[in-house]
């Protein structure tokens, strides 16, 4: 047995020792009913305005767009510096 093997089996008794806590049922069924209720009167999320949606299909559409145009120069950058130095015309 180790050092460490000791100082674990030593934690690890400390720890045994320790009482476990917990609500009481009283207080887990307020808190519970507290959660219910909370839930229950929660408003519905509001329905996308068109604006919302049209928003969204342009970020679906042009986000990507302008991503890749940004990686297609970007690589076109390094295939134009590779080539000059390599001589390459």
């Amino acid at each position: 047995m180790t050092v460490d093997d000791r100082q674990d089996d030593d934690f690890l008794a400390g720890v045994a020792t320790l009482r476990t806590c917990d609500v009481s049922p009283r207080h887990a069924h307020r808190l519970r009913r507290r959660c219910h209720a909370l839930l229950q009167t929660q408003q519905p999320r509001a329905r996308r305005s068109d604006e919302m949606e049209e928003w969204t299909a342009f970020r679906r559409l042009i986000v990507p767009t302008l991503g890749g145009a940004w990686c297609l120069a970007y690589l076109m950058e390094i295939v134009r510096l590779v080539a000059a130095v390599h001589g390459s015309p």
